[in-house]
């Protein structure tokens, strides 16, 4: 159960990044995929923009990984109960 819980996380994972723009994919990768969390100020330093502009672009990121993610949770989910809704990730 564990090797098909972990698979499905890599597949659901990879699917979300993959409909990120490559500036929202990387910023999120190396935000909270790597292993060294980069800080926005160095982000921003290495694309060019401010800090800022790159905590709103992260943000749009989390919001659109969040949609995509969402109703794949509930569906898996509910195929594997037929408890009560659960709650909203966003």
């Amino acid at each position: 159960v564990e090797k098909d819980l972990a698979s499905f996380r890599t597949r659901m994972i990879r699917g979300a990044l993959d409909a990120l723009n490559a500036r929202e994919r990387l910023i999120i990768t190396r935000r909270h995929l790597a292993e060294a969390s980069a800080t926005l100020e160095a982000l921003g330093s290495e694309l060019g923009i401010s800090k800022e502009r790159v905590r709103q672009i992260e943000s749009r990121a989390m919001r659109k990984l969040a949609d995509l993610v969402e109703p794949q949770l509930r569906k898996a989910l509910g195929s594997r109960a037929n408890g009560p809704a659960t709650p909203s990730l966003t």
